[in-house]
């Protein structure tokens, strides 16, 4: 029986407990160790020889930066060398490689780049592939040169591979396979030609959009086993890409979803860990005393408790959490906790009050309802329902995928380029036909826009509801009370938490406040018309002219 190298090593002891380990690190472990028995049934096998072959091109590269590394031999750390054993040992039946996508998220400082520049290297000279393209993506060229840059020094530094790769500015050539390797920026709508072999996605979470992914993604077509290596340490904004593909690795890797061709392993720290505890760092920092060192995590730890504005930093680029600013209004978690599945016909006949937003004609407009709850312990059920014109569907600008929410159905599409009124005003019309509506809030400022006076004329109660901070000050403090307090209930529209992590809260010289979207782009309609619908439930509908 062959002598197990470091990767199978690293298996004995996670599954031996010898290693302090996360559970999603663990997971991926054990997913491996189980398909191991019942991949077969699928149609997967183990090439435990081209497993070693990848793990030996480590060998040939030299680190480039460093006083502690340049110049040295790369030697994979155990985790390292996990992935690279998953990655290229796995195989279909037809002998292609089983992954496409490998999705790796850790706390910074933990080598990640040059490991990632490495692994660009061999899918550059020793895959295989004639003609392969290269690529490190990010959402800023300077961000995707890093590790381009990382694999030029690299190349440079390795008395092994002077021979067979040419260095230039802005490429690295593989002559005898016509291979190359570029950095790509996130300026995708000008990158058609394309033929990626491998691609790195490098810092996920910054990524506001999938377009460069998507279009990385579908130019792999023409290629055998391409794949996609996603990169990363975790970020703020729980609404991003980064934090819908981390929870799909989660689903696959805890048994919820399967998906035989999609790599994931995530260091991260447990429920009910303390993060202040140096004794589970570890699990966010696989390399610990490695590449980066328990003194400086402690150093890095001193100043968050220091300055506590330093804490969430800590907490993401050190520990690798989840964790939004603090100038975030209102918390993704805590609104999440509050989805439930909601159904119209259950609300038939029911009193509610609404909050009408209409931003223009060329963006979104929203209409929000809320109901006293049926259910004990719960103040508010919100209906929300929301609208933009066809031609902003395939827009990048807001940098989010509005094709997707419509296919969803979580947003609704009038046809051109702007909001058909007659169209959202039937649409409008068929909810208000099903409910006993007590008022809605208009924003005085389009209280004569062509949906408000066609509600007037059909007898709905409209009012004005001012948006300056006297007027809006209590209905927004009230809808934070209630999300904390788990005391609202929502449909989980991801449109809506979307403009929710948009929110900058203003507050005037008198403490009042409001919702605003600050100096950015972003869109908050959603979250100003049920502001709007809390309170005229908090007044009864009386005419909110009068607070100016």
């Amino acid at each position: 029986m062959a002598a197990k190298n470091i990767a199978e090593k690293y298996i004995e002891d996670i599954l031996e407990g010898r290693i302090i380990a996360g559970e999603l690190e663990r997971l991926a472990v054990e997913r491996h160790v189980k398909d191991l028995q019942t991949g077969i049934d699928r149609g997967l096998y183990f090439d435990r020889r081209a497993a070693n072959d990848a793990i030996r091109w480590f060998s040939f590269l030299r680190h480039s930066k460093g006083s502690k590394f340049a110049g040295l031999t790369f030697e994979l750390s155990d985790w390292q060398a996990f992935i690279v054993w998953s990655l290229f040992g796995w195989k279909r039946a037809s002998g292609t490689r089983r992954f496409r996508k490998a999705y790796i998220s850790v706390a910074k400082k933990n080598g990640k780049t040059t490991f990632a520049a490495g692994l660009a290297l061999y899918m550059l000279r020793a895959d295989g592939e004639p003609a392969a393209e290269v690529y490190s993506a990010a959402t800023r060229r300077e961000q995707a040169k890093i590790c381009f840059t990382e694999a030029q020094n690299m190349v440079r530094k390795s008395p092994g591979l002077k021979n067979y790769f040419t260095v230039y500015q802005h490429s690295i050539f593989d002559e005898e396979s016509a291979s190359y390797f570029h950095a790509l920026a996130a300026d995708y709508d000008k990158q058609d030609g394309i033929n990626p072999h491998f691609a790195i996605i490098d810092e996920y979470h910054a990524h506001k959009d999938d377009g460069l992914v998507d279009n990385i993604d579908s130019a792999m077509g023409a290629r055998q086993q391409p794949l996609i290596l996603y990169i990363t340490t975790r970020g703020t904004i729980m609404t991003s890409p980064c934090y819908d593909e981390e929870q799909a690795v989660i689903k696959i890797l805890r048994g919820v979803l399967d998906q035989d061709d999609k790599f994931g392993i995530i260091f991260s720290l447990d429920k009910g860990d303390n993060w202040e505890d140096p004794a589970v760092w570890r699990k966010s920092n696989p390399n610990i005393d490695i590449s980066v060192s328990l003194e400086y995590l402690e150093g890095q730890l001193k100043n968050a408790q220091n300055q506590n504005r330093k804490i969430t930093n800590f907490k993401v680029k050190n520990l690798n959490m989840w964790s939004e600013s603090k100038e975030t209004w209102i918390q993704h978690k805590m609104w999440q906790a509050c989805a439930a599945d909601l159904d119209m016909k259950d609300y038939q006949g029911r009193e509610c009050w609404g909050g009408l937003d209409l931003a223009s004609h060329t963006d979104f407009n929203a209409f929000s309802l809320v109901f006293e709850s049926s259910d004990p312990g719960i103040d508010l059920d919100l209906l929300i329902w929301l609208w933009i014109p066809e031609d902003k569907l395939d827009e990048k600008r807001d940098r989010v995928d509005y094709r997707m929410w419509k296919d969803q159905g979580w947003i609704r599409v009038t046809k051109g380029n702007v909001i058909d009124i007659d169209q959202m005003l039937d649409d409008i019309m068929q909810i208000l036909n099903q409910v006993t509506i007590q008022s809605i809030g208009v924003d005085p400022s389009r209280f004569y826009h062509g949906i408000s006076q066609a509600l007037q004329k059909e007898d709905i109660p409209v009012t004005e509801f001012r948006q300056n901070t006297m007027t809006m000050d209590a209905p927004t403090r009230e809808l934070e009370k209630m999300v904390l307090s788990a005391k609202i209930r929502h449909q989980g529209n991801p449109a809506l938490a979307w403009m929710l992590s948009n929110v900058v809260i203003f507050e005037d010289t008198s403490g009042n406040i409001k919702a605003s979207k600050g100096k950015s782009i972003e869109k908050i309609d959603g979250v100003i018309s049920t502001i709007m619908a809390v309170g005229e439930k908090m007044t009864g509908g009386d005419d909110y002219v009068n607070f100016s």
